[in-house]
């Protein structure tokens, strides 16, 4: 659960970072879905490896 949580944390600070950029440039962001998905794979992926290290 704790990686679940991280991930999703880690997906939040993204979309805000993006947010942020847009509103400063004042335009529009698009990401396409084919470079959506792996992101949040990455972001999970990252979670779970920061979990992994935490419990040893």
């Amino acid at each position: 659960m704790e990686t679940f949580g991280r991930g999703c944390l880690y997906i939040i600070m993204g979309i805000g970072v993006l947010l942020l950029l847009a509103i400063v440039t004042q335009s529009h962001i698009n990401i396409p879905i084919f470079i959506a998905i792996p992101l949040v794979i990455l972001a999970f992926y990252i979670a779970k490896k920061k979990s992994d290290k935490k419990n040893e």
